[in-house]
């Protein structure tokens, strides 16, 4: 192989880019119900009943509604596909409101949003009928709260499902709608009461509301639905407790009411108008926002984020968790992982991660999350495909850990290459995983280990024998399953990237802390283990069949990822092409990323090898819902011959919910 090997997959956080580290607040955008926060829970996703004045043949020819978690959502991809496969889109307004003509359409309805920014994933709602007497729109809003109903309406509590072809009329009737928002509003009955909202009236979905943090998008702001970390679909969590979920399917029968969160939906006000005036070059608010004690992956504030004077735009917040004091190290006060929520100079929609927390005299401060060294970890959830055909019945869905460990850190002043590190924590087979610096240059700047293929049982000395073999990945693996109708029997086989066996991922705490240990090349300790918060909510395997994943082009893979294909020789660039399917939350920018990689064939002198780019390239749309980029290799490294290789791949990836979301296909020799 010519040229240095890099990290598995580029990081698809903000923090590669200008906003690297914020994390979820509770969102900005919050509203009552022009009756009470809602209207009657019967009139689900329709227009209130004709009045007296109203004319008996009329029927209304709009839908609208607002998009909002919490935060409103401007500029989201609003699509509404009526029972016979007809379909209308629109894009939703400053303050997520939006509205689309049904005139040729036939009910019920499911209409589905995505955000632009990646701060959430694609938002569903239902409707059931449109109502005769009124000419009034109808009404349908979509949120978590909605997006809740639409799984509680599926047998695997996936909404994805009330897309397929023929499954609207059969799934969804105004009995089936109110019944589940019935069980939506008795695990919320706790929740809504603090918020002055009824559980025996509370409409989520053609209740009218504006995103402002009181009444119904206090509740918002109070949940969140997020895929399941145990079985399909997805689950409903209170922001009180991230471990008690409730699964969301038709099989849901009188859950638990949640608990209410701890603080109010708008405890981070003062602080985000504090941020605000920094952004906007006011240094009293960066004083106030900002904790002089502030550390994030060992930078401060200004290094880590460009976000004072550039004319990005905060918009809000998203709370992801609140963190007991003592969750991380140097913070003893209680704390929260949120999204910064914003948008960046040139008009894209954005979000970074970050730590915040609680000080004695009651206001919340941006503390970072104290680590000296930039370790990240988040979940993951993947689909892999295979283009040879002793593999091709191995394609399979995949779930665990992406943890991003740099090559080289800065220790006391002093430039340090790490030869390993060892992490520990929860859900981590035995004592713990050594990842390896597989560059051939030690040290590289930007570039992160990865999991060898043959497992260290101790940091690594750089003997040419520790280590027989390596990877390009990053992820650690601790659930999988055979993709919709596969018959994969795959087995790790000691692939120390996996866990022996598939584990209950439910026995995972969510937001766990990780300890961390770095070592130098002669394999002595780099300073002190650092904790590592998952700043992303664990799922299954089986969860990703929740997402609407992209093919890729039978061009590429006839070309590319088979041997004798026309590009199967050496390459220094490649264009990729790939289709989704429609309204598709994995097209949003710009957390939107491509890479190619391979590992090569053995030799005397390199036992294995392997290499992989990734790049943050923006794509370039083709056709309705197809897309192309091309990817450009740093200078000096080129690929080899796919005959020289033992495996070549290509893979798409994006972050939605803090998750990342990673789609490869794998030719192997």
């Amino acid at each position: 192989m010519k040229g240095i090997r890099n990290r598995g997959f580029v990081k698809l956080t903000v923090c590669a880019s200008l906003l690297a580290t914020l994390a979820a607040c509770g969102g900005g955008s919050g509203s009552s119900s022009t009756t009470s926060g809602s209207t009657p829970a019967t009139t689900s996703g329709s227009t209130p009943p004709a009045t007296s004045g109203s004319t008996p043949s009329a029927t209304p020819s709009a839908m609208s509604g607002t998009v909002a978690i919490g935060n409103a959502l401007t500029n989201a991809s609003v699509t509404v596909l009526d029972a016979n496969g007809k379909s209308v889109s629109t894009t939703s307004g400053a303050n997520g409101t939006y509205s689309v003509s049904i005139t040729g359409l036939t009910a019920p309805f499911v209409i589905t949003a995505t955000d632009p920014s990646g701060a959430s994933s694609t938002l569903y709602s239902v409707a059931a009928t449109v109502p005769t007497g009124t000419t009034a729109p109808v009404i349908a809003n979509v949120t978590p709260l909605t997006t809740a109903i639409a799984a509680l309406l599926t047998q695997s509590g996936n909404p994805l499902d009330l897309t397929a072809s023929g499954s609207l009329g059969s799934t969804i009737s105004q009995t089936t709608v109110s019944a589940a928002v019935a069980k939506l509003n008795t695990a919320l009955a706790t929740i809504l009461s603090a918020n002055g909202l009824s559980a025996n009236s509370f409409d989520p979905i053609g209740g009218t509301f504006t995103p402002n943090q009181a009444g119904a998008d206090a509740v918002i702001d109070s949940i969140t639905v997020r895929p399941s970390n145990k079985g399909t679909g997805l689950q409903l969590v209170s922001l009180a407790d991230p471990n008690q979920a409730i699964p969301l399917n038709v099989g849901t029968t009188a859950p638990a009411a949640l608990q209410t969160p701890k603080y109010p939906v708008n405890y981070l006000a003062p602080l985000l108008t504090a941020l605000s005036q920094c952004m906007a070059g006011n240094t009293s608010g960066c004083s106030t926002a900002i904790d002089a004690n502030y550390l994030n992956g060992g930078m401060s504030f200004a290094q880590r984020h460009t976000l004072i004077g550039t004319g990005t735009k905060l918009n809000g917040a998203k709370t992801l968790a609140f963190l007991p004091a003592g969750t991380l190290a140097n913070i003893s006060n209680p704390a929260a992982l949120v999204y910064f929520l914003v948008t960046d100079a040139n008009g894209t929609p954005n979000f970074a991660s970050d730590i915040v927390q609680l000080l004695p005299n009651g206001t919340w401060d941006i503390i970072g999350n104290q680590e000296k060294y930039n370790v990240y970890i988040a979940s993951f959830v993947g689909q892999k495909q295979f283009a040879d055909a002793a593999d091709a019945n191995n394609g399979r869905f995949e779930s665990g850990l992406t943890i991003q460990i740099p090559q080289v850190v800065l220790d006391s002043g002093v430039r340090k290459p790490v030869g390993s590190a060892l992490v520990q924590g929860a859900g981590i087979n035995g004592g713990g995983l050594y990842m390896l610096n597989t560059a051939q240059g030690l040290g590289q700047a930007g570039y992160d280990l990865t999991i060898p293929t043959t497992a260290l049982t101790a940091p690594w000395t750089g003997c040419s024998t520790c280590a027989q073999s390596n990877s390009t990945t990053d992820q650690y693996k601790w659930s999988w399953a055979s993709l919709s109708g596969g018959t994969s029997t795959f087995s790790p086989n000691g692939n120390p990237s996996y866990t022996p066996q598939p584990i209950d991922v439910s026995t995972v705490p969510q937001y766990s802390v990780y300890t961390v240990t770095l070592y130098d090349t002669t394999g002595n300790q780099i300073g002190q283990p650092q904790k590592v918060i998952n700043i992303a909510p664990n799922v299954t395997a089986a969860a990703a069949a929740t997402v609407k994943w992209q093919t890729l082009g039978s061009d590429v893979i006839s070309n590319f990822l088979t041997p004798g294909g026309s590009l199967a020789g050496a390459q220094t660039s490649l264009t990729l092409d790939w289709s989704v399917p429609a309204n598709s939350q994995n097209t949003a920018l710009p957390n939107f990323a491509i890479g190619i990689g391979a590992v090569t064939a053995a030799t005397t002198a390199t036992p294995a090898e392997a290499y992989s780019h990734g790049f943050g390239v923006v794509p370039t749309a083709t056709g309705t819902n197809t897309y192309s980029a091309k990817v450009t290799a740093s200078p000096g490294v080129t690929t080899e011959a796919l005959s020289l290789e033992v495996q070549r791949y290509v893979k798409l990836g994006w972050q939605a919910d803090g998750v990342y979301y990673t789609n490869q296909w794998v030719y192997k020799n």
